[in-house]
């Protein structure tokens, strides 16, 4: 099996938290300086670079996570320690724990990239394709078995597969539908395109009323209704249709990664 090469990310930085992007912008930034201990206010991305669209995304924090600085880096980012992976944080998503903040002017939006690099972002269409290009390749390949999660031996449920798919691109999905839902910013059905998840309840799961229990099983949009996922036992990888009897029924919610 061919290896794909891995693409620089282009992620946007607006974790799924309960701030808008103008809340956020509108907010002081917090009053840190390096060894300060900060409280976050939102889940940011744990990010590999300090710019919104370079470097691999680790996860998430969650919201109230302590944290010691380990570098103020610049106005849009700071440098810390989260379960033991060291990254960037956006000063957008949290304040220092004494809970006093700065009078200076919020931040204008992160750059994309150093201001001194020449290169350019992967687009989230370039990513997308490779991803979905890596899961077709799959096809055949592929054993379901639930709740595995073997990349040696490709043997994965719906969310390990999507997993190990989206890890080849440098992107760091948590194992489990459902947390992978809350990680990507939801997105209606007739807004979906390429690379977004889109998530359906199974027999155990459809009674559930809220949408993130609802949700029992995951795929990756392909368009034009079609999407690709590691359905069960006995068909594995498989393309499917959000047409068909079955998804119209279980369907719950889309999520989307790609930024």
């Amino acid at each position: 099996m061919k290896k794909i090469a891995k693409l620089v990310l282009g992620l946007s930085l607006l974790a799924g938290s309960s701030l808008s992007a103008g809340a956020a912008f509108a907010a002081t930034a917090p009053a840190i300086t390096t060894s300060s201990t900060i409280i976050t206010t939102g889940s940011p991305y744990l990010k590999q670079l300090p710019y919104t669209s370079q470097g691999k995304i680790y996860g998430s924090v969650p919201k109230g996570t302590k944290l010691t600085v380990l570098e103020n880096t610049n106005k849009y980012f700071v440098k810390v320690n989260y379960n033991g992976q060291t990254g960037y944080i956006s000063t957008m998503f949290f304040k220092a724990a004494d809970g006093g903040t700065s009078t200076s002017p919020a931040p204008t939006p992160a750059p994309s990239k150093p201001e001194t690099s020449g290169s350019s972002s992967a687009t989230w269409s370039k990513q997308a394709d490779s991803i979905l290009s890596f899961a077709k390749s799959l096809q055949g390949k592929v054993q379901y078995v639930y709740a595995k999660n073997d990349t040696k031996n490709l043997i994965f449920d719906c969310s390990s597969f999507t997993k190990y798919v989206f890890n080849k691109e440098g992107i760091n999905l948590p194992w489990g539908a459902r947390a992978q839902y809350k990680l990507g910013t939801p997105v209606s059905k007739s807004e979906l395109r390429k690379g977004d998840l889109v998530f359906f309840s199974t027999t155990a799961t459809a009674g559930n009323k809220d949408t993130v229990n609802k949700i029992g099983h995951v795929g990756i949009y392909i368009g034009n209704n079609k999407f690709i996922h590691n359905v069960n036992p006995k068909d594995d990888v498989v393309i499917g249709d959000l047409n068909n009897t079955w998804q119209k029924n279980h369907y719950v919610a889309s999520a989307r990664i790609l930024k």
